[in-house]
């Protein structure tokens, strides 16, 4: 903790999971009819172009997508990395049998002019030779890692060693996903239980980032959805508290054994000045080198800036 902050006076409108999780991943609220980039697709597109995912997401599904950003931007979403690294190995012995589908899409191109939009087809083909001649595929490997068991023996600190991997291996953005915070019953023996996998696996992903010299320009940040209430409910269980959104941050030449904010005696309410979520993302661009008023062209034509009028939280820079 001595190389990270806690800020406690960040709060959100958003109360209900799916529309918190998306206001967290994009610092801007949910409209249908605009959707907004992800944090990790901004990365992506301000990122120089690479043979690597510019946006990697672990354990998240789909993760959240580029939107106007386009599809080259959006997340490269692993769930099994031994399943992906077995896959990208077979890909590797059978690459003449890539270069054949290749001739065989040109030429059902050339001879058919309502194909469906071939370039992408051909695009897609050639993103996959050139990810298999990169480290991406022994990036993978994290079963041969020494540090393994540092990280603790269960999925989350699988996926946060693989993500200090793919970090190592050049990939820009490592999102790492753990669920079953959502405690309305039996809140203190769940979080008890998630807490002891999360204080191993981030202290050796601290540890491991520092003495290796990439935390000096790594962006690190544990952050939900919302907050959990103080009151403990009916059930011996928190419940869904967007006032306050907790956060933990570092790296990158962010404040290290700061506290930023401060709620009342009880917790139910933010003392002092507050932070909102846009807030939180002109900080976190701040510090990846793209202004907040920085402004994308989306594909109606029309500009719109990186956050929703954000100001950078001071106390951490």
């Amino acid at each position: 903790m001595d190389k990270l902050s806690v800020v406690r006076n960040v709060t959100s409108p958003e109360g209900d999971h799916d529309r918190a999780r998306y206001f967290l991943h994009t610092g801007y609220p949910f409209v249908e009819a605009f959707p907004r980039p992800s944090l990790g697709a901004v990365m992506s597109n301000q990122s120089p172009i690479s043979d690597l995912p510019n946006y990697v997401s672990i354990g998240a599904g789909q993760g959240f997508g580029p939107a106007f950003l386009g599809l080259e931007n959006g997340p490269f979403a692993i769930e099994n990395p031994k399943e992906l690294r077995a896959l990208l190995q077979t890909l590797e012995s059978r690459r003449k049998r890539i270069q054949l589908t290749r001739n065989l899409s040109e030429h059902f191109s050339q001879n058919h002019q309502a194909a469906a939009d071939p370039e992408a087809r051909l695009a897609v083909l050639s993103k996959i030779e050139r990810l298999i001649e990169t480290d991406f595929s022994k990036a993978l490997d994290i079963e041969s890692d020494k540090e393994k068991k540092r990280y603790g023996d269960d999925p989350f600190g699988q996926r946060a060693l693989l993500a200090r991997r793919l970090l190592e291996s050049g990939v820009p953005f490592v999102e790492v996903a753990q669920g079953g915070w959502d405690t309305h019953t039996q809140n203190a023996s769940t979080t008890s239980r998630l807490c002891k996998q999360l204080d191993q696996l981030f202290a050796a992903l601290m540890e491991d980032l520092s003495s290796g010299g990439l935390l000096d320009e790594t962006v690190v940040v544990w952050i939900g959805e919302f907050g959990r209430t103080p009151q403990i409910n009916s059930t011996a269980g928190r419940d869904h508290f967007p006032t306050v959104v907790p956060i933990v941050i570092g790296g990158a030449g962010f404040a290290k054994g700061e506290i930023v904010g401060s709620t009342n005696k009880d917790g139910t309410a933010i003392e002092g000045d507050s932070y909102s979520v846009p807030d939180l993302f002109a900080t976190l661009f701040s510090r990846i080198g793209i202004k907040p008023g920085h402004e994308f062209e989306t594909q109606f034509g029309s500009m719109t800036t990186a956050t929703d009028s954000g100001k950078v939280i001071s106390e951490l820079i």
